[in-house]
């Protein structure tokens, strides 16, 4: 049976983003494949800065092996992949032969999964579906998204990923506007984790950000309390000052040590299902 990834409806209907993008929720409506650029400043070639097994996800996740793709439609201050995240001309072009090469290097390895991280894969889509359908017998595959996402990139990606891994950043749109330079983040996020978890397994994963305890994380885990209960959450505390975050004065220390067991006790409280 062929693939979800692989049909060549699915993969027109992707390939009609480089034509004109409306991957991401700039929405920018741009002729990638003939040299416009959006916000994301992407074009028709997706580009991997970095590949590797990893054992540092979810449980349920790893080993994983880890295809990082340059080119991101956020701009966080505090991104730990820094300029990586940003030029999306960084890296590897991204085609069936090297998928097949790579995942052939690691099968000693045994990843139980294959995810796509960023930057933001969404904003390849098209690409990720050409060399993902150039290969046989892939692993689960783990979507890792910001979740600045359209429906109609979910739409896609409907059948094909079997673990969306969505980073819930913000807990309001000041925020998210103020550290990463978008807008309507919050509504964006919510309505993409709705529409999401229908479609497969939903973790979502929130880094805690020193000084944005009150603003952002306590927002997240009331939305998610009233709204995804049932999904996994997954609560990181490694941040560190990195990229730029140094221009926002809470950003420009590492997060106090002990920040995750309040954290994690508060989304206890909520009922909420913890994953590490």
């Amino acid at each position: 049976m062929q693939p979800a990834w692989a049909s060549r409806e699915r993969l027109e209907k992707a390939r009609q983003h480089e034509r004109h993008c409306l991957l991401c929720e700039h929405r920018c409506g741009v002729a990638r494949s003939a040299g416009e650029r959006g916000v994301c400043k992407a074009d028709g070639v997706a580009r991997v800065f970095k590949q590797r097994v990893e054992y540092g996800e979810e449980k349920q996740l790893s080993p994983s092996h880890l295809f990082y793709l340059s080119g991101c439609d956020l701009r966080c201050a505090f991104c730990i992949a820094e300029t990586n995240a940003f030029n999306p001309r960084l890296g590897v072009e991204l085609t069936a032969e090297f998928l097949r090469n790579a995942l052939a290097s690691s099968k000693a390895s045994q990843p139980r999964t294959l995810q796509w991280v960023g930057g933001e894969p969404t904003i390849h889509l098209p690409a990720i579906f050409e060399a993902m359908a150039g290969c046989t017998d892939l692993p689960p595959i783990v979507w890792k998204s910001d979740f600045y996402g359209t429906p109609e990139a979910l739409v896609l990606l409907n059948g094909v990923v079997s673990v969306y891994l969505a980073d819930f950043k913000f807990g309001n749109n000041a925020c998210a506007r103020r550290i990463a330079g978008v807008e309507r983040y919050l509504e964006t996020v919510t309505r993409n984790l709705l529409l999401a978890e229908p479609q497969g397994q939903l973790i979502v994963r929130h880094l805690l950000l020193p000084g944005h305890e009150k603003c952002c994380y306590e927002p997240i885990v009331d939305w998610l309390a009233e709204h995804l209960t049932g999904v996994m959450f997954s609560v990181r505390d490694c941040y560190l000052p990195r990229w730029r975050a140094r221009q926002f004065p809470e950003l420009s220390v590492p997060l106090p040590p002990g920040a995750a067991e309040p954290a994690m006790r508060l989304a206890e409280r909520r009922g909420l299902q913890m994953v590490s």
